[in-house]
């Protein structure tokens, strides 16, 4: 983990600032709901939810993976932003994963316990999340019957 911090941190602010402010303009259309990302002492960016993929905990920071690939490591916790994020379309599915709905491809919960995002990506499902995500993934996707 301290490895992955040190490279995101080496990467620099500012580099990282240009382009992701490009791709925020881009991307951001003031009526779509949004959450306001410090990446700095007195600087925050807008990012809209339909970008996120998925949020990982690292300790009291929080990685922000987005749907072109980026990704971008803040000092808060997972908790502060699933509080500010839509309880319907992020479902937390182990103590340091959280998943956008729409991004969500595949999943089992019965034998391997995991989800499989657009990206192909795989995140465990804990056993605690588990009945919590089996609702929210209900009320998204539908009343489906799940075997």
């Amino acid at each position: 983990m301290v490895t992955a911090l040190t490279n995101v941190n080496s990467f620099g602010v500012q580099n990282f600032t240009r382009d992701f402010n490009n791709y925020v303009k881009e991307s951001i259309n003031l009526r779509e709901p949004s959450i306001s990302l410090p990446i700095s002492c007195k600087k925050t960016i807008l990012v809209a939810w339909k970008d996120i993929s998925h949020l990982e905990a690292i300790s009291n920071y929080t990685m922000f993976y987005f749907n072109n690939g980026k990704k971008l490591l803040v000092s808060r916790t997972l908790k502060d932003f699933l509080a500010k994020l839509d309880a319907e379309l992020f479902v937390r599915v182990h103590k340091s994963f959280a998943i956008n709905l729409n991004y969500l491809t595949q999943f089992d919960v019965k034998e391997e316990m995991f989800v499989q995002l657009k990206d192909g990506k795989k995140i465990s499902v804990s056993r605690r999340k588990k009945k919590d995500f089996l609702e929210k993934t209900k009320t998204f996707l539908g009343n489906l019957e799940f075997c």
